[in-house]
């Protein structure tokens, strides 16, 4: 009896001791570039399908429910909106530089966002109205963000990161494709040339108004990360 105890009591420990280990995670030195893309791109689908053992929460879709895209010449508000795509994502270039506690994350994406908009001012040089279902696709985004890392000591009283403000870029390395249905509130001769300058200018669309936009579903990535480091020590994930 005293040995069934024994076995059970072992196994707990072994059991709990485990319960922060990723055992898909390849922890890598910081200098090692390739091992930290590899090891970031075999996570990457499985994140973004969510991983609810450390309250990562699925990102593909993302459902973003408000985004204020105006500007000084344009009111705009895109509402649901749902982002699909992010776990196809490409890690193209992933660094951590240790002395500036700073994590570089690059990525090559091809997303899509439909949402409910309502719009009213300059769109680019077009005056311009309406209120429906708008979509986008983005091909070939390059996201660059640059991540402020802090280590905290956790609840487990072990080491872990926090991603403590962050900086992003991104580029349009393809033609973005931008619709907007409903265009003065269905009037077929005012919207058809509205949605032929749309139709020609995606990138500059996006450029102009998109910030707010790729901004939500950055700041939407590092809270669930932040989530990961919450939930995992730093000698799991990292070599150092």
């Amino acid at each position: 009896m005293s040995q069934k105890i024994l076995l059970v009591f072992v196994f707990c420990v072994v059991a709990l001791a485990g319960v922060n280990a990723v055992p898909y995670i390849t922890k890598c030195a910081s200098h090692d570039a390739k091992c930290l893309k590899r090891s970031t791109q075999a996570l990457l689908p499985m994140f973004a399908n969510g991983m609810p053992q450390y309250a990562v929460q699925a990102l593909d879709p993302l459902v973003i429910r408000t985004v204020d895209a105006s500007t000084a010449s344009l009111q705009l508000i895109v509402n649901n909106m749902a982002v699909t795509g992010l776990k196809g994502c490409v890690a193209t270039k992933i660094e951590r530089d240790l002395a500036a506690s700073k994590l570089l994350t690059n990525f090559l994406c091809n997303v899509r966002a439909e949402g409910n908009y309502e719009m009213h001012g300059r769109l680019l040089v077009l005056p311009i109205e309406g209120k429906g279902r708008a979509q986008v696709e983005l091909n070939k985004i390059q996201m660059n963000v640059v991540s402020n890392i802090v280590e905290k000591i956790g609840k487990d009283g072990k080491k872990h990161w926090h991603i403590k403000g962050s900086s992003y870029s991104y580029e349009l390395k393809d033609k973005a494709h931008v619709n907007f249905e409903n265009l003065f509130n269905g009037n077929e001769l005012m919207s058809r040339a509205a949605r032929e300058i749309i139709a020609n200018n995606g990138n500059d669309i996006v450029v102009e108004v998109g910030p707010p936009v790729i901004k939500a579903i950055v700041d939407k990535i590092i809270e669930n990360v932040n989530h990961l480091f919450r939930a995992v020590p730093v000698k799991e994930l990292a070599l150092n």
